[in-house]
């Protein structure tokens, strides 16, 4: 109606004066919105016949439909195409709200993803080189790569069972992205925020009298985990000036480094080993992440291993 849509783009107009603009009596205007009430209440009724109907031949078109509840072809076709859209629009509704409230919920934003979409969004940002964008090994997404070492850490853990002890052992690991170097890890019963600040401790002590770590300019990402939400581990990584960042819940592909590095403590070491004792696993561990540190070579990193990437970076800056 033609009233109705001048009140719906200019709630200031009053009824009487669109009526009067128009030349339309107000009992007009008043008589159609009461008729549209009863349209629209039979019109759902016929939706929820139809809903009846298709419990018991849910792949019933218009046609079939409107020779069973006895209405025309149109008009049941134009009251499924309402009530379609209707719902549509509800679950899309629906969705961003879930959407904002999830964002909303969530302790740490997670910055690789804003970093990545703004640097997409405003290619020219990208000719700055504080990051690189590379895809993925299959085509179809991202990949946020640091430029610098001490720029973005990545935090994982992975639990261990010893069936001999008739325990779960967890483990956490901290590794630069940049040189993929493993900065620092530990080993506890409880998989708790102490733990993972026993990771993070050992990598601020490994770099802290390094005159390239600068802890305001680093990203310490992780996943949605209880120990990496505690208290203590924001309180540990506030005090230094760190800004923490999270993946989204069950996105494991947003943490690549440090899931790369997981699956390689898996392989060639854990898999390898008859682990009986916590002193087993710790010392095959630390045999490994000094192997991995000072030898194991990295085709995304120049074929180089972690150390000799720390080094390269070093020398670069000297010319």
């Amino acid at each position: 109606m033609l009233a109705k849509g001048y009140l719906t783009d200019n709630r200031t107009l009053t009824i009487r004066s669109v009526c009067s603009s128009l030349e339309l009596a107000r009992s007009s205007f008043y008589a159609a919105k009461k008729a549209k009430k009863k349209n629209d209440r039979l019109d759902y009724q016929l939706w929820r016949k139809a809903g009846k109907v298709w419990k018991d031949f849910p792949g019933w078109g218009y046609r079939k439909l409107a020779v069973r509840l006895k209405v025309k072809g149109k008009k049941t076709l134009r009251i499924l195409n309402k009530y379609r859209s209707l719902s549509k629009e509800k679950n899309k509704r629906g969705n961003q709200e879930d959407k904002g409230k999830k964002d909303k919920g969530r302790k740490y934003p997670n910055l690789i993803k804003k970093i990545l979409k703004d640097l997409l969004d405003h290619p020219k940002k990208q000719k700055r080189k504080n990051w690189i964008i590379k895809d993925g090994k299959n085509k179809y997404r991202k990949i946020l790569k640091p430029t610098r070492p001490y720029q973005l850490w990545a935090g994982d853990w992975k639990e261990l069972k010893i069936p001999l002890l008739g325990t779960t052992l967890y483990i956490f690991i901290t590794i630069d992205c940049y040189t993929r170097q493993v900065m620092g890890f530990s080993l506890s019963l409880i998989k708790d925020g102490k733990t993972a600040v026993k990771a993070s401790q050992m990598a601020i002590d490994k770099v802290k009298k390094d005159p390239l770590f600068n802890p305001r300019s680093l990203i310490m990402h992780t996943d949605q985990g209880s120990a990496y939400l505690s208290e203590v581990y924001e309180i540990f990584w506030k005090k230094l000036g760190v800004s923490l960042s999270t993946a989204d819940k069950g996105k494991p592909t947003q943490n690549p480094y440090a899931e790369a590095f997981i699956s390689l403590l898996v392989r060639f070491c854990l898999s390898q080993y008859e682990l009986l004792t916590i002193a087993d696993v710790k010392q095959a561990i630390v045999k490994f992440i000094k192997l991995y540190n000072s030898d194991w070579i990295h085709g995304e990193i120049g074929n180089m291993a972690p150390n000799q990437k720390l080094e390269q970076y070093r020398s670069y800056l000297k010319f």
